[in-house]
């Protein structure tokens, strides 16, 4: 449930995920975190089924 497992991901994106990416790294912009709507799921943002996306922008070293 948020706001637990959004912080979870961002986390691991720059603490494993980015790093890992040998040829890209992380490009200046905008970082974009898009929410579902909270009222298709019986327990909104907290269910465990809620969906929501990370976007950053990376580039090719």
């Amino acid at each position: 449930p948020l706001p637990t497992a959004l912080q979870d991901v961002n986390t691991k994106i720059f603490s494993e995920w980015l790093p890992a990416l040998k040829e890209y790294e992380f490009a200046a912009g905008y970082c974009v975190e898009m929410y579902d709507a909270a009222d298709k799921y019986p327990r909104g943002v907290q269910d465990e089924n809620y969906h929501s996306e990370i976007w950053i922008p990376i580039r090719k070293k």
